[in-house]
């Protein structure tokens, strides 16, 4: 592939190897117990792949976006749960440090989440909707030396085994609804005294990415627990959002490539009349070449945007459209896989009915495909995309 180079490929192969003898292995158990993978995940944190944009001297890889995008494909391939994991605690969460803390908050919370010593969650979502912050209601109010909040978020990935929670609050009269200042992000450190954490949700897919509900009465923290300035951290959001929905391609390309393998495996082993049934029908063929070309344009489309991104650009539109995209790609041969599994197809022990369920989630998860479609529309009206 042309975006692979000799180093990117050093890292791939260490992945390859994480992902065989240890990711693998566990992916069923993980989808049906919906236990959070901590040990693989930690295990992520020792061999780097979660700090890999990080600066070495915040304990990070100092690598580029692309290298981060062939992580989360591969291990997507085997475990797509781990990769939501790992985009709230490096892309969300520690997106926010990264743009927004000082030297010594980037060393003490940063550095040790780069090398998974400590876990972290980014709390932003409220129950009026994915990006609607002008009616956010969770508060925080400067009393003396500390910052008190109040109120609660929902769908929260990595809740119950975050260590630090990073959490966007209202510290104005109200949200300007053109600039959205008036929001601020603050460091909450797991156990203090007034932060609730909910029980994760069941859900249709993602089983272990540990989603749920954080509440705040009374938290109290220290004013130098801010992150950034006051009432201006939307920037700095827009931007993690952005590298978020970037990841979804990668993600769902992963997604679709472990379909498309389990489905390519079977229609060889299946047999049927006396022939395989890729040898015996017509249609399996036919239904393997289509799911093989949308993979393989998602692809093009996946790192072409990564090589811009690697270039400086921001990617507004396009990292959308990776998400929305990606989502439509991973769905599509993650229920033709089924099809073509047939009856077997729908035993959750067999494994390929969960590629769906997880594709399905990600058309939903962090930002619906049709709230992001509008955005573009919006970028394009102003010439920005």
């Amino acid at each position: 592939m042309w975006y692979l180079t000799e180093e990117r490929e050093a890292v791939l192969a260490t992945v390859r190897e994480f992902v065989r003898t240890e990711v693998a292995p566990q992916a069923l158990e993980i989808d049906r117990t919906s236990e959070f993978p901590l040990a693989l995940f930690k295990r992520a944190g020792e061999l780097g792949l979660l700090g890999v944009t990080v600066p070495e001297e915040f304990g990070g890889l100092g690598g580029d976006e692309t290298t981060h995008a062939l992580i989360l494909e591969e291990i997507a391939t085997a475990m797509p749960v781990l990769t939501v994991a790992m985009g709230a605690h490096s892309l969300l969460a520690g997106g926010l440090l990264q743009m927004l803390g000082t030297t010594e908050q980037k060393k003490q919370y940063l550095a040790p989440a780069a090398t998974g010593e400590i876990v972290l969650a980014c709390g932003s979502t409220e129950a009026v909707g994915g990006d609607n912050q002008v009616e956010f209601a969770t508060r925080a109010v400067l009393d003396g030396d500390e910052w008190v909040l109040d109120g609660g978020k929902v769908l929260i990935s990595n809740i119950g085994v975050a260590d630090v929670y990073i959490v966007v609050a209202v510290t104005a009269d109200h949200v300007d609804p053109v600039t959205k200042a008036g929001l601020s992000a603050f460091i909450v450190p797991a156990g203090t005294p007034g932060l609730g954490v909910g029980k994760p949700e069941h859900k249709l897919g993602w089983h272990g990415s540990a989603t749920g509900s954080i509440s705040f009465s009374g938290a109290r923290i220290p004013k130098e627990n801010l992150l950034g300035p006051v009432g201006g951290c939307l920037q700095a959001m827009f931007v993690s959002a952005t590298a978020e929905f970037l990841s979804c391609g990668p993600v769902s390309l992963g997604i679709a490539e472990g379909a498309y393998r389990m489905a390519l495996a079977y229609s060889l082993e299946r047999q049927q009349q006396g022939q395989s049934m890729f040898d015996r029908f017509q249609v399996t063929r036919h239904k393997l070449v289509h799911m093989y070309a949308e993979i393989e344009s998602l692809r093009g489309l996946v790192y072409s945007t990564y090589a811009e991104r690697d270039r400086g650009e921001i990617c507004l539109a396009q990292g959308r459209l990776l998400k929305i995209k990606g989502a439509e790609v991973a769905e599509y041969v993650g229920r033709e896989a089924i099809q073509l599994f047939g009856g077997v197809g729908t035993v959750v022990g067999t494994g390929v009915e969960r590629y769906w369920r997880d594709a399905k989630v990600m058309a939903i998860g962090g930002a619906s495909v049709e709230a992001l479609t509008d955005v573009i529309a919006g970028l394009i009206r102003r010439g920005l995309a």
